[in-house]
């Protein structure tokens, strides 16, 4: 199946499957039904950090709810090969993260940042299950689902994937 997302808005031939608000200071995101309603929603927890680790993603979260408040998916974010903190610490740009590892629905699923703009969810065989590409100039998102889940999961991944970014942006102190 093929959707398009722009601006928030989730979209299956032209028809509003869902839609991501968010406030503009925080993490969580609120998904709708195409028919208004809150369906879901996510957000970043902090797990237990040691106190020399504050900085480590490794200790967050991005968690997706039901309407309900029960936890429906987790992914736990993770460093590229040879970025983590512990292992080498680059002088010039802070450790980049590319993938996390999510549970939803009791099966396990890698979500991979390419790079900037696209995106790859696979399953624990290596099967591509999610594709997430900027549509450039054009704007908005291409996404491609190879299995059956809904559009509010779809956002849900949608979000994780705004998430990794996030880590990736430069802090300004």
């Amino acid at each position: 199946m093929k959707y398009i997302m722009k601006a928030g808005t989730l979209y299956f031939n032209n028809i509003v499957s869902a839609r991501i608000e968010g406030s503009f200071t925080g993490s969580e995101k609120k998904i709708y039904s195409a028919n208004g309603s809150i369906i879901m929603h996510t957000d970043v927890a902090n797990l237990e950090v040691p106190p020399n680790e504050t900085v480590n993603v490794c200790y967050r979260q991005y968690i997706l709810f039901d309407s309900s408040g029960n936890k429906c998916a987790v992914a736990n974010p993770d460093y590229a090969k040879g970025d983590a903190p512990t292992v080498a610490w680059p002088l010039c740009r802070m450790p980049r993260v590319d993938h996390a590892k999510i549970v939803y629905d009791k099966n396990e699923y890698l979500l991979v940042m390419q790079n900037d703009q696209n995106y790859l969810l696979s399953d624990k065989y290596g099967k591509t299950i999610i594709q997430i590409f900027h549509r450039g100039l054009a704007g908005g998102w291409d996404i491609k689902v190879m299995n059956d889940f809904s559009p509010e999961i779809i956002c849900g991944i949608f979000v994780f994937c705004k998430y990794i970014e996030q880590e990736n942006e430069f802090s300004i102190v």
